[in-house]
């Protein structure tokens, strides 16, 4: 019975009777707020009562002009800047950050602290605890380095940078904004996968067999004249000296092989958030994957086709261009999944959606259709069955994602890679 008298009254005094007052009375909040309204009651005491308390006033009237003017003072001779020791990193990945200071003033700075997101501005050993300036040396130029662990994808700064301090008195906070040199770009996790679907154990896993297009790479179709550009290795010296003119070799050219990558955007935006981030990861491990073998790259992203390349500069804009993707739950929603050329076609959904898509697809489509599923759904046993089929992944993101994925992406590829011997024998 007291307990819940005591839970009643805790809910009451927490309890916001008069919000229209609210923009009337949250100064109070502030240190500031309370100053001056010690100082208005010690100038009543004074009118009112005796003239001694104006002392007091005087005395609280000096204490908020110091600890107003001195941070904002201290903040006038202090420049920064912010950096990083790489631009790009993974989720999880340990950091380098440097801030560099110019105090021009010739006393030392105390009580400064780094505001910005917490990812970037707290220790990896103090996660969410902001980086504190105990002391900054007197006309000097320093460097202060701490180590962070941003565990969430996106560009960093997501705010303002700035160094703030409420020294000596901590009743008013002065702040001066921070450069930064370059972004940082934390891009999603990438899950380190093994083997790919249908070349499993293959030699030609990721180039691909030879085809009768010209190319550098597979046996000797004929010769031709040198055209400048040439590589001398392919110069036919025989006929070189009978033709009395530079003459080359003609070789074969491998056919890589195309994969196509849907991102259900709209599944994305209307799931959760840690189910919304797991299939941003997907989709990276996915990309990151294939172009680490050489395949033919198409990823469906943001209502267009995107082709990526095995080069630097290539993934690089990708991965930040996933690192930047914000959800929009006003997204339109599509019935059909986008046209897939031939090649294995991969489609990163919900469990929920991916059941309703799945009838879309037609029976005479030339590409192989496998799903990379958040689980979402219920106990739907139809919902299930269509999950559990040998052409889905079905991640349960509370249950160690990572490992669920690596281990079911090796056990599709075994089974492709079964199916493909059997079809051969």
């Amino acid at each position: 019975m007291h307990q819940t008298l005591f839970t009643y009254f805790g809910q009451a005094m927490h309890y916001d009777f008069c919000p229209w007052a609210n923009a009337y009375v949250y100064w109070l909040k502030r240190p500031i707020g309370w100053v001056a309204v010690a100082f208005l009651a010690s100038l009543l005491l004074g009118v009112f009562v005796s003239s001694q308390a104006f002392l007091v006033s005087v005395a609280i009237f000096a204490l908020g002009v110091v600890g107003c003017l001195w941070p904002w003072i201290a903040m006038v001779g202090i420049r920064g800047q912010l950096s990083w020791s790489h631009l790009r990193c993974e989720e999880g990945e340990c950091i380098h950050t440097t801030l560099a200071l110019v105090h021009r003033w010739p006393w030392q700075g105390w009580g400064m602290i780094v505001e910005a997101d917490d990812a970037i501005a707290s220790h990896v050993d103090a996660e969410g605890q902001p980086i504190c300036l105990s002391r900054v040396p007197a006309i000097s130029k320093s460097e202060f380095e701490w180590v962070c662990r941003p565990r969430i994808r996106g560009r960093y700064p997501m705010r303002d940078v700035r160094l703030s301090t409420a020294f000596p008195f901590g009743i008013w906070t002065s702040y001066r904004k921070l450069q930064v040199a370059t972004p940082l770009f934390v891009w999603p996790k990438m899950i380190k996968l093994v083997d790919v679907p249908h070349q499993a154990g293959s030699t030609n896993a990721g180039i691909g067999t030879t085809s009768e297009q010209i190319g550098d790479e597979g046996d000797w179709m004929g010769v031709r004249p040198y055209r400048p550009g040439d590589s001398l290795r392919q110069v036919h010296w025989a006929q070189t000296s009978r033709r009395d003119s530079l003459v080359v070799f003609e070789r074969q050219s491998r056919s890589r092989q195309l994969v196509s990558i849907w991102f259900d955007t709209y599944a994305a935006a209307n799931a959760v958030h840690e189910q919304r981030e797991w299939m941003i990861r997907i989709l990276a491990s996915l990309t990151n994957h294939f172009l680490s073998h050489s395949w033919q790259v198409r990823a469906h992203f943001e209502d267009s086709w995107t082709p990526l390349y095995a080069n630097r500069s290539s993934k690089q804009l990708w991965l930040d261009k996933l690192a930047c993707w914000q959800h929009n739950p006003s997204q339109s929603a599509t019935d059909r999944i986008p046209s897939i050329r031939e090649g294995v076609s991969y489609c990163v959904s919900t469990a929920s959606r991916a059941v309703r898509l799945n009838r879309s697809i037609s029976p005479n489509d030339n590409a192989k259709f496998f799903w990379l599923l958040v689980d979402d759904i219920g106990p739907d046993e139809s919902s299930h069955a269509f999950c559990r089929s040998a052409s889905a992944i079905v991640i349960d993101v509370e249950n160690d994602p990572s490992n669920q994925l690596r281990s079911q992406w090796q056990q599709l590829c075994q089974r492709t890679s079964r199916v493909k011997v059997e079809c051969g024998s």
